[in-house]
Protein backbone atom coordinates (compact mmCIF):
# COMPACT_ATOMS: atom_id res chain seq x y z
CA UNK A 1 0.00 0.00 0.00
CA UNK A 2 2.99 2.43 0.03
CA UNK A 3 2.74 3.49 -3.33
CA UNK A 4 -0.93 3.27 -3.82
CA UNK A 5 -0.38 6.00 -0.37
CA UNK A 6 1.33 8.66 -2.12
CA UNK A 7 -0.75 8.22 -5.33
CA UNK A 8 -3.53 8.73 -2.67
CA UNK A 9 -2.16 12.03 -1.72
CA UNK A 10 -1.46 13.38 -4.47
CA UNK A 11 -5.11 12.93 -6.01
CA UNK A 12 -4.76 10.29 -8.45
CA UNK A 13 -8.11 9.48 -8.89
CA UNK A 14 -7.15 6.40 -11.71
CA UNK A 15 -4.23 3.78 -12.35
CA UNK A 16 -4.27 1.99 -15.74
CA UNK A 17 -2.71 -1.38 -15.80
CA UNK A 18 -2.41 -4.29 -17.61
CA UNK A 19 -2.13 -6.69 -14.58
CA UNK A 20 1.15 -8.75 -14.11
CA UNK A 21 2.68 -10.39 -11.05
CA UNK A 22 5.58 -7.81 -10.55
CA UNK A 23 2.83 -5.06 -9.65
CA UNK A 24 -0.33 -6.54 -8.41
CA UNK A 25 0.86 -5.30 -4.97
CA UNK A 26 0.44 -2.04 -6.35
CA UNK A 27 -2.88 -2.27 -7.65
CA UNK A 28 -4.25 -4.40 -4.35
CA UNK A 29 -3.33 -1.17 -2.69
CA UNK A 30 -5.06 1.43 -5.17
CA UNK A 31 -7.95 -0.54 -4.61
CA UNK A 32 -7.84 -0.57 -1.20
CA UNK A 33 -7.58 3.13 -0.97
CA UNK A 34 -10.47 3.95 -3.40
CA UNK A 35 -8.32 4.57 -6.01
CA UNK A 36 -9.74 3.23 -9.56
CA UNK A 37 -7.78 0.67 -11.20
CA UNK A 38 -8.62 0.58 -15.23
CA UNK A 39 -7.01 -3.15 -16.87
CA UNK A 40 -6.57 -2.40 -20.41
CA UNK A 41 -5.12 -5.07 -23.10
CA UNK A 42 -2.09 -3.82 -24.07
CA UNK A 43 0.58 -2.00 -21.88
CA UNK A 44 0.74 1.30 -24.55
CA UNK A 45 -2.99 1.82 -24.09
CA UNK A 46 -1.54 2.26 -19.79
CA UNK A 47 0.42 5.29 -20.66
CA UNK A 48 -2.06 6.61 -23.55
CA UNK A 49 -4.51 6.48 -21.27
CA UNK A 50 -2.84 8.00 -18.69
CA UNK A 51 -1.74 10.80 -20.87
CA UNK A 52 -5.44 11.52 -21.70
CA UNK A 53 -6.60 11.86 -17.92
CA UNK A 54 -3.22 14.32 -17.56
CA UNK A 55 -4.42 16.82 -20.46
CA UNK A 56 -8.20 16.42 -19.60
CA UNK A 57 -7.44 16.77 -15.84
CA UNK A 58 -4.46 18.55 -15.15
CA UNK A 59 -3.26 15.99 -12.37
CA UNK A 60 -0.88 13.41 -13.41
CA UNK A 61 -1.83 10.52 -15.03
CA UNK A 62 -0.19 6.65 -13.97
CA UNK A 63 0.53 3.75 -15.49
CA UNK A 64 1.67 0.43 -14.27
CA UNK A 65 3.16 -2.12 -16.12
CA UNK A 66 4.91 -5.78 -15.18
CA UNK A 67 8.34 -5.66 -15.65
CA UNK A 68 10.57 -6.13 -19.27
CA UNK A 69 7.61 -6.41 -22.02
CA UNK A 70 5.41 -4.99 -20.32
CA UNK A 71 7.46 -1.76 -19.80
CA UNK A 72 9.07 -2.04 -23.18
CA UNK A 73 6.19 -1.34 -24.61
CA UNK A 74 5.17 1.95 -23.64
CA UNK A 75 7.95 3.28 -25.26
CA UNK A 76 5.64 4.95 -28.00
CA UNK A 77 3.35 6.59 -25.42
CA UNK A 78 5.50 7.74 -23.14
CA UNK A 79 7.33 9.78 -25.86
CA UNK A 80 4.03 11.13 -26.96
CA UNK A 81 3.62 12.09 -23.71
CA UNK A 82 6.74 13.68 -23.43
CA UNK A 83 6.02 15.77 -26.33
CA UNK A 84 2.95 17.07 -24.78
CA UNK A 85 4.38 18.22 -21.76
CA UNK A 86 2.17 16.09 -20.18
CA UNK A 87 2.46 14.65 -16.69
CA UNK A 88 2.76 10.97 -16.65
CA UNK A 89 4.08 8.57 -13.79
CA UNK A 90 5.20 5.50 -15.40
CA UNK A 91 5.60 2.58 -12.80
CA UNK A 92 7.22 -0.54 -14.30
CA UNK A 93 8.01 -3.99 -12.39
CA UNK A 94 11.28 -5.59 -12.37
CA UNK A 95 13.04 -8.86 -11.65
CA UNK A 96 13.92 -8.91 -8.22
CA UNK A 97 17.46 -7.70 -7.22
CA UNK A 98 18.63 -10.88 -6.14
CA UNK A 99 18.06 -12.55 -9.57
CA UNK A 100 19.18 -9.54 -11.73
CA UNK A 101 21.48 -10.04 -14.35
CA UNK A 102 20.85 -13.87 -14.38
CA UNK A 103 18.33 -14.52 -16.91
CA UNK A 104 15.40 -13.91 -14.61
CA UNK A 105 12.13 -14.22 -16.37
CA UNK A 106 11.82 -10.37 -18.24
CA UNK A 107 15.07 -9.06 -16.40
CA UNK A 108 16.40 -6.83 -18.98
CA UNK A 109 17.68 -2.42 -18.60
CA UNK A 110 14.36 -1.13 -19.34
CA UNK A 111 15.88 2.10 -17.87
CA UNK A 112 18.24 2.62 -20.76
CA UNK A 113 15.22 2.27 -23.37
CA UNK A 114 13.68 5.53 -21.56
CA UNK A 115 16.50 8.35 -20.28
CA UNK A 116 16.13 10.31 -23.56
CA UNK A 117 12.32 10.43 -22.74
CA UNK A 118 11.69 10.80 -19.44
CA UNK A 119 12.77 13.59 -16.59
CA UNK A 120 13.83 11.27 -14.65
CA UNK A 121 14.05 7.46 -14.70
CA UNK A 122 14.99 5.34 -11.07
CA UNK A 123 15.17 2.21 -10.00
CA UNK A 124 13.91 1.35 -5.93
CA UNK A 125 16.39 -1.03 -4.78
CA UNK A 126 14.47 -0.83 -1.11
CA UNK A 127 11.52 -0.66 0.26
CA UNK A 128 12.30 2.40 2.14
CA UNK A 129 12.85 4.11 -1.07
CA UNK A 130 10.02 3.44 -2.29
CA UNK A 131 7.61 5.93 -0.75
CA UNK A 132 10.51 8.90 -1.64
CA UNK A 133 11.39 8.00 -4.93
CA UNK A 134 7.36 8.01 -5.52
CA UNK A 135 6.92 11.54 -4.39
CA UNK A 136 10.33 12.74 -5.69
CA UNK A 137 9.23 11.42 -8.89
CA UNK A 138 5.88 13.18 -8.95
Amino acid sequence: EIVAKVLKSHDVEYVFTLVGGHISPILVGAEKLGIKVVDVRHEVTTVFAADAVSRLSGQIGVAVVTAGPGVTNTVTAVKNAQMAESPVLLLGGAAAGILKNRGALQDIDQLSLFKSVCKSCVTIKSVREIAPMVRKSI
